[in-house]
């Protein structure tokens, strides 16, 4: 006898198959229900905008053109992806400066611009290679990190944020004395927009952006 398999229709999954208990209506309304959350968990992400890092992801120099890079947890395009293992990449462009990206559709890509190429694009960071190897690297800022402000002036300064996109929302948490306040435009897709009351190295934060 043929087997009739149910696919759920947010997120795939695969009802299992009736017959082997007496609680078939209460196995079908569990797994109604996980499929209800699961397909909303992603669609928060693309609700809210919050694709990114996650976890994990961790950049490193290598003696090569191809970056070391760990497993970890990230949203683009409001779909998840955490592989078991360590993804493959193909090398930077030698010599140059660039951000390496993840596409939910077409993979990893590196380009000049620190601002994804596609809307939902997940940020893991800025490589620098020579001509044979990868001999510096800046991890992109995960949903809900922070970054780190210490002017060197008073007044007005831009902070690069790493997100890779326009931040949902900032918030600056003061780590000494003095003050540090948004400009009216606060941030764009690239850099936070601040203001030091001091310039002297006295007076630092960190901006949580997501």
């Amino acid at each position: 006898m043929a087997v009739v398999r149910t696919v759920l229709p947010n997120t795939g999954l695969i009802q299992p198959q009736h017959g082997l208990t007496q609680y078939e209506a209460d196995q079908d309304a569990n797994w109604a229900l996980l499929d209800t959350l699961v397909a909303t968990s992603s669609q928060q992400a693309v609700d809210l905008g919050l694709n990114g890092v996650y976890s994990g992801f961790a950049l490193s120099t290598s003696a090569t053109l191809v970056p070391g890079l760990t497993t970890g947890v990230l949203y683009a395009q409001g779909k998840r992806y955490a592989p078991t293992s360590a993804p493959t990449l193909a090398g930077a462009p030698a010599g140059a400066t660039n951000y390496l990206f993840y596409n939910s559709a077409t993979g990893f890509y590196y380009q000049a611009s620190p601002v994804g190429a596609t809307a939902g694009d997940a940020l893991i960071g800025k490589v620098t290679t020579n001509a044979t190897a990868v001999t510096a690297v800046v991890q992109g800022t995960k949903v809900f990190g922070s970054v780190a402000a210490a002017p060197t002036a008073a007044g007005d300064l831009a902070l690069q944020h790493y997100l890779g996109r326009t931040p949902i929302a900032a918030a600056i948490q003061m780590t000494s004395g003095g003050a540090i306040w948004f400009q009216a435009a606060r941030y764009d897709a690239t850099n936070l927009y601040l203001v030091s009351s001091s310039g002297a190295g006295d007076v630092t934060a960190r901006v949580v952006v997501w």
